[in-house]
C-alpha cells in the first residue's frame, strides 16, 4: 500500500461519523499470559468519548513510514480453505463480521501462544464496510460512483500499563485520597489491516503490518499466526547496509567515495520511484553493484561484493538470528515446536530477499558525524561539501554564505 491508499483508510477515524465501523471485539491479557476480559459489541453502542478513544488507536496503528513503520507483507499460503491460521483464518473473522465467538477465540489464544511481550496488553479488533467513493482522473471524488465495498478487519494491540501512584480530590466525599491504580490502554505497538488496500481495491492476497518499533517485527507472531513472508526490520536494513559497504570497500572507505556512493544510490532511488510513479521502491543486488561501480570503488574491491553480500543479507539466517533472540526470554508453549516448548520452535517463515530503498539511502540529510561533532547537510546541496589538504591535514571545507548562522545569531561572511 501507497501512503495515499494508507491515509484514505486512516482518515475513515477522523470522526464518528465517517468511521462507519461496524462491530468492535477485543481481549485484555494480563501478565500472565491468561484472558480477564472479552467483549464484542457495535461500535455505536458506546459512549461517545470512548469512541473518540478508540478513533485515536485505530488511526496510530495505521501511522508511520511505509517500509519502516507500516509493512506490506504476502501470505505465504494463499489457500483460504485452511482456518488454522493466516489468510484462512483471517478471512473467516472477517467474513463473520466479528460474530463468530470460536474464531475470535482461537485467534486471541493463538496471539497469546507468541506474542512476545512482558506485561498486560489488549487486543482490540474493529470490522467495516468501506463503501469506496470513485475518483475522476484529476483525484475528485465523486459521491456517487461507488465500484466496490471494501469489508475489512484492523487489529490493534495496545500495551497496558499502570498508573502512577498519587494524590487526588474525591468529589463525592470533598476530600484528597490516594488515587487507584488502575491498569491504562496506550497506543498500540502492533497491528495488522486486512486485506491491504492496493490500488484502492481489495487485495486478499496480503495484508499491511504495523509496528511502532523499527528494530522488531515480533517474528514468532508474524509467522505461526498471520502467516505472511516476513522482512528484515528498518534499523537491521540500516545497520546491516553500512556494515556492508564499509567491508566492501576496505581500505577504499574515503570521504568522497562514501559520499558518491550517497548520491548515486539516492539518484537511483528517484530513477525507480520515478519509473514506478511513486510506488515503494526496493533495491536487490544488481542495482547496488551499479551504485558501487558508478561511484568508482576499484575492480578489486569489486570482487568481493557478491560474497560480501550474500553474507550480509542471507535474510533467512538473520530472521532465525531474531526468532532465537526472542524466545530467548520466553517459556511459554508455542505449536510446531518438537516439545511443544517456545525454546525448541524452528522458524519457517518464507523471507524477503529485498531491502526497501528509503531505509538504505539518504533521505533527507547526508550526515558527518565524529566524536566531537555533527554535520548535516540536506541531501540536495552535498556539493557545498569538499575536501581539500591545509597545513598539511585533510580538512573538510565549506563554503560561508550570507545567511550563515551560529546558534541562531547572524554572522558575517
Amino acid at each position: 500500500m501507497i501512503k495515499k491508499e494508507i491515509n484514505e483508510i486512516k482518515s475513515l477515524f477522523d470522526t464518528i461519523q465517517d468511521c462507519g465501523i461496524l462491530r468492535l471485539a477485543g481481549c485484555y491479557v494480563n501478565g500472565e499470559k491468561t484472558k480477564v476480559k472479552t467483549f464484542n459489541e457495535s461500535f455505536y453502542n458506546l459512549p461517545e468519548e470512548e469512541m473518540y478513544k478508540y478513533l485515536e488507536i485505530f488511526r496510530k496503528t495505521l501511522s508511520g513510514t511505509p517500509g519502516k513503520n507500516l509493512i506490506d507483507m504476502q501470505f505465504v499460503n494463499q489457500d483460504s480453505e485452511n482456518e488454522s491460521g493466516g489468510k484462512g483464518l483471517l478471512n473467516k473473522i472477517r467474513k463473520s463480521e466479528l460474530k463468530d465467538e470460536d474464531a475470535l477465540k482461537y485467534f486471541y489464544d493463538r496471539i497469546i501462544d507468541t506474542y512476545n511481550y512482558v506485561g498486560s496488553y489488549l487486543i482490540l479488533l474493529i470490522y467495516q464496510a468501506y463503501d469506496i467513493p470513485g475518483v475522476t482522473t484529476d483525484g475528485i471524488e465523486l459521491e456517487d460512483a461507488s465500484d466496490e465495498v471494501y469489508n475489512y478487519i484492523l487489529c490493534s494491540i495496545c500495551p497496558m500499563k499502570l498508573t502512577k501512584p498519587g494524590l487526588g480530590f474525591d468529589d463525592d466525599l470533598g476530600e484528597i485520597h490516594t488515587l487507584k491504580q488502575i491498569f491504562a490502554v496506550e497506543l498500540p505497538e502492533t497491528g495488522f489491516l486486512y486485506p491491504a488496500f492496493n490500488e484502492r481495491s481489495t487485495d486478499d492476497t496480503a495484508l499491511l503490518y504495523s509496528s511502532k518499533k523499527t528494530d522488531v517485527l515480533q517474528d514468532v507472531f508474524i509467522e505461526k499466526v498471520l502467516e505472511v513472508s516476513a522482512m528484515l526490520p528498518a534499523k537491521q536494513q540500516k545497520e546491516g547496509f553500512n556494515e556492508f559497504v564499509s567491508e566492501v570497500l576496505g581500505n577504499e572507505s574515503s570521504f568522497e567515495t562514501v559520499l558518491a556512493i550517497q548520491e548515486n544510490l539516492k539518484e537511483t532511488v528517484n530513477n525507480k520511484k520515478m519509473e514506478s510513479v511513486g510506488e515503494t521502491v526496493f533495491l536487490d543486488k544488481e542495482s547496488m553493484r551499479n551504485v558501487f561501480e558508478k561511484s568508482g570503488v576499484s575492480q578489486e574491491r569489486l570482487e568481493t561484493f557478491d560474497k560480501k553480500f550474500n553474507e550480509q543479507f542471507d535474510m533467512k539466517k538473520i530472521h532465525e538470528r531474531n526468532v532465537e533472540a526472542e524466545i530467548a526470554s520466553e517459556d511459554f508453549e508455542v505449536e510446531g515446536s518438537a516439545s511443544g516448548r517456545m525454546a525448541d520452535y524452528v522458524p519457517t517463515v518464507k523471507v524477503e530477499e529485498k531491502l526497501f530503498a528509503d531505509n538504505v539511502a539518504p533521505v533527507r540529510n547526508f550526515e558527518v558525524r565524529n566524536k566531537n561533532m555533527v554535520l548535516r547537510v540536506s541531501s540536495k546541496h552535498t556539493d557545498i561539501i569538499e575536501t581539500r589538504v591545509i597545513d598539511g591535514k585533510k580538512c573538510l571545507v565549506i563554503e560561508l554564505t550570507d545567511d550563515l548562522t551560529v546558534n541562531g545569531i547572524p554572522v558575517e561572511s
